[in-house]
């Protein structure tokens, strides 16, 4: 285990490792305590910021409060300190006034956290916080703590880099931890003790008072009840409860167990009955609470029997009568990282026979099952360990003598040899052994400068030895780095838990035989004789036929122990010109371990199914065209090999297969395991990848200027996609067309005025002016008799203003004033502006806004903003 250690800005300061360690127990508390008991031989200063990882690969950093300085019983100097989590910084992040009257959860979450450093996290906490809810002249902690009393549990995160801690992440979650009661301790196993506390006698009925009612007067009265919403009655019961908790009445029934809930600010006698309901459900039975030792089987590298704060266990204990079977929610897990163990408090106990009747079944069937095994075993003297008790009671009662030095700093000595007079031997070779305040020691020789050789120690914490020598060892757990049996100076078994390679031997017990019985491959062989009634002298895996010899048939098996044994010898043919064409292996996978059943004889080996069994034989194919089959063997190994690995995956979820077939992530490659497909790799380049989900948490190009990111929402864009404008690139096109139309307006402005300009005579004066039109020759002012008048001072290249519509013509361009709406465009149509109310113009019968210069177009209508065609708003 390592500590890096920061001080107060963030720099790095050193890393304290295992040596240096003397003792590191976290304990961590539901929405409550969550702190660091640490004691190492590295002077720690207040403040100081302890960065760690457990077991299941989670950091934390904790920070110092108070270090103590101490010493070991040699002397050696040490500190010991309680340090809190990070969260605590946030005590000291001032909040002068926010209302998040009946936010979301996050939103009043990213509120507390404004002044802070931390970032929001994970907020699956459904509903709203309280519509009274406000932080005021407070500290970020205590807001936090605020929403919590509305609902949710809180959860730190903190991430780290080679720089250092990146991140640090508040989250409110609906349930920390997981849920169903998957992780079981089982004394035998994984529970060393439990200690069972009942904090309260559960009640049946509840009344419920809320805030004080104003009287006329202007002080406070009765207290606000609920009987008006609740059918005339100010209480709620619950009638189950009463069946299993009531009283005697004295009358034959059952009395009610009261209880009184109370909330001094409730104005509202609809939430004060729900409020109350809300108690009475959490208090109609007893509070339990079970404290538990067990063992932290993470440490021994199964990551699966990991358990955290806020995850549903069952607790097993045999040694209880009737054996205690419970299930509730861990509120509270103290782990000590060094010695592998934690004490775990589960509170909302509920205590359960669930599968008690199946499992007591199946125990019974097991004792039957494995009856005879047990029953040679103990009748199995062992008569090596016998022998060695023997001679080691004749050696002692021989040559038992002893000479004793005492003495306060050494305790009592007892050796072989003479002892001077501080308790060292007068001669080499000699044996002894030590006792003192500290434990015991003993030692089988000298050490070359005649010292005592000690290698055996006894203390309160447990026994050390070069080698232990035994009968029967019954422990709860054996830690080992190397597991070995012997049988006859040879190993039978054989694990190395630090490599993982394991050795059987094939000596090795299966059942009625050993496991190098088990046959690991076989063939089929052939011979020549000269009658049906010889066997051939020699044998091979093909043979070509000869003129006058018969042809016999055998199986050859190899064993895992190495040795090689024969099937019966048959006559296969005796007649002329028969041979061997080829020869198959082939496969059979059985419902029965006994025999061939249940499926059909293939050439591939056909996709293991668990629980049933391989088999194996040898097909031939002779010249003839005929067929014969070798002998049907049950492949014992290769149906184990399948089986073990099912029975390990029937314990793990999808994640924990994935943990094993890649070493917890170190082994990248291709896995194929039940059918699932599982992947691990350091970089993954994919053309398209279809699935239901995909864990991220941010998405990015390899260039990483371009990301999403999936926990913030953030999304950040280095390009402008294909098909869509820029906002600069529109409002430039926008500011062009205004310009354009500017210019058009202060040309039709001068026209107007040219026009007032322009004389009427007589005739004209007394008609009403039905055309005026401006041409190359003038203007022409027609009224509606017919009559019209020039004024040939004015010249233009064409001007036309009627009832229906003004038109202005240049050579180059045209701009039309309609009773439907206003026209600009060029003569090449290269220029179009368009502004009209749909019932007529090049617009589809839609009032609309429409713009195009060149290449691009701009058009505006009823179904939105569109550039180029694409729909941009």
């Amino acid at each position: 285990m390592r500590v890096d250690v920061y001080d107060r800005q963030g720099g790095f300061v050193y890393t304290i490792g295992s040596s240096a360690l003397l003792s590191f127990v976290h304990s961590d508390e539901l929405n409550g305590d969550d702190h660091v008991d640490i004691t190492t031989t590295y002077q720690l200063s207040s403040g100081y910021r302890l960065v760690w990882k457990d077991l299941t690969g989670r950091y934390h950093e904790h920070i110092c409060q108070d270090p103590v300085a101490g010493r070991t019983s040699v002397g050696s100097p040490t500190w010991t300190d309680t340090a809190i989590n990070s969260i605590a910084e946030t005590s000291g992040d001032r909040i002068d006034d926010k209302r998040p009257y009946g936010y979301s959860f996050l939103a009043a979450l990213q509120i507390a956290l404004e002044p802070t450093r931390w970032q929001v996290g994970t907020v699956d906490q459904p509903g709203t916080v309280s519509d009274s809810l406000t932080f005021y002249h407070t500290t970020a902690r205590a807001a936090i703590n605020a929403i919590l009393e509305c609902g949710g549990e809180l959860e730190t995160e903190i991430e780290v880099g080679p720089a250092g801690i990146e991140s640090r992440k508040v989250s409110i979650r609906a349930h920390v931890g997981e849920q169903g009661g998957r992780r079981r301790f089982t004394y035998g196993k994984d529970l060393v003790g439990v200690e069972r506390t009942e904090h309260w006698t559960p009640i049946t009925a509840c009344v419920g008072y809320g805030k004080g009612l104003e009287t006329d007067a202007g002080g406070y009265g009765r207290k606000l009840t609920f009987e008006d919403v609740n059918g005339g009655r100010d209480y709620v019961e619950d009638l189950d409860a009463l069946e299993l908790y009531g009283r005697p009445d004295g009358k034959g029934g059952l009395a009610h167990i009261w209880g009184t809930y109370e909330n001094q600010d409730c104005e509202d006698a609809s939430q004060l009955l729900e409020e109350t309901r809300a108690y009475l459900e959490a208090h109609k039975d007893p509070g339990v609470t079970y404290e538990a030792s067990v063992i932290d089987l993470v440490a021994m590298g199964r990551t699966w029997e990991g358990v955290a704060k806020g995850d549903d266990v069952q607790l097993v204990d045999t040694c209880f009568t009737p054996t205690l079977r419970c299930q509730g929610r861990v509120s509270k897990i103290s782990t000590d990282l060094l010695q592998g163990t934690s004490e775990i408090t589960l509170g909302n106990v509920t205590e359960t026979l669930t599968d008690a009747w199946q499992q007591q079944q199946q125990q019974i069937s097991n004792i039957n099952k494995h009856s005879p095994s047990w029953d040679i075993a103990a009748n199995t003297p062992y008569v090596y360990l016998e022998q060695l008790v023997a001679k080691l009671n004749e050696r002692f009662n021989v040559a038992g003598m002893s000479y004793t030095h005492t003495s306060f700093e050494h305790g009592t000595i007892w050796s072989s040899v003479p002892l001077d007079e501080d308790g060292r031997p007068t001669k080499a070779g000699a044996q002894g052994i030590q006792l003192c305040s500290q434990g015991f020691r003993i030692a089988g020789g000298t050490k070359a400068d005649g010292s005592f050789d000690w290698r055996t120690f006894g203390t309160g914490s447990g026994f050390t030895a070069d080698l232990i020598t035994s009968g029967t060892i019954n422990a709860n757990l054996i830690k080992a780095g190397v597991l070995q049996v012997d049988r006859d100076g040879q190993i039978v078994f054989r694990a190395d838990f630090a490599s993982g390679d394991v050795i059987i031997s094939s000596t090795a017990a299966v059942g009625d035989s050993t496991i190098g019985d088990s046959v690991v491959s076989s063939a089929v062989e052939f011979g020549l004789s000269d009658s049906a009634d010889v066997q051939p002298a020699e044998w091979g895996e093909s043979v070509t036929w000869q003129l006058g010899k018969v042809l016999w048939q055998r199986t050859r098996y190899t064993t895992m122990g190495g040795e090689t044994t024969y099937g019966d010898p048959f006559v296969v043919d005796t007649e002329e010109g028969t041979g061997v064409v080829s020869q198959t292996d082939q496969y059979y996978l059985s419902i029965s371990p006994d025999s061939p059943q249940g499926g059909s004889w293939s050439d591939a080996q056909p996709e293991w199914v668990t629980g049933r069994h391989y088999w194996m034989r040898r097909k031939v194919e002779w010249s003839d065209g005929s067929v014969t089959y070798g002998d049907a063997y049950p492949a014992t190994a290769l149906t184990s090999a399948n089986q073990s690995t099912d029975d390990l995956d029937a314990e793990l979820d999808v994640e924990g297969v994935f943990n094993r077939l890649t070493d917890n992530g170190r082994l990248k490659g291709v896995y194929l395991s039940g059918g699932e497909l599982y992947i691990n790799g350091t970089y993954i380049r994919s053309g398209t990848i279809d699935a239901n989900l995909i864990k991220a948490g941010i998405l990015q190009d390899a260039s990483g200027r371009n990301y999403w990111n999936l926990i913030t929402g953030e999304i950040n864009l280095d390009f402008t996609p294909d098909g869509m404008a820029t906002t600069s690139y529109v409002n430039s096109q926008i500011s062009s067309v205004n310009s354009r139309i500017n210019t058009t307006n202060s040309n039709l402005s001068r026209v107007e005025q040219t026009a007032d300009d322009a004389a009427y005579d007589s005739s004209i004066a007394r008609n009403v002016t039905d055309r005026i039109s401006i041409g190359r020759s003038g203007i022409t002012i027609t009224g509606t008799s017919g009559t019209k008048m020039s004024v040939a001072t004015y010249t233009s290249v064409g001007f036309v203003v009627d009832a229906t519509m003004a038109e202005i013509n240049s050579s180059n361009a045209g701009l039309g004033i309609k009773d439907w709406g206003l026209a600009y465009q060029t003569t090449d149509e290269s220029v179009r502006l368009w502004v009209t109310d749909g019932t007529s113009g090049a617009t589809g019968g839609k009032a609309n806004f429409y713009v195009s210069a060149g290449s691009w177009r701009f058009e505006v209508n009823g179904d939105g903003v569109y550039y180029n065609g694409t729909k941009i708003n």
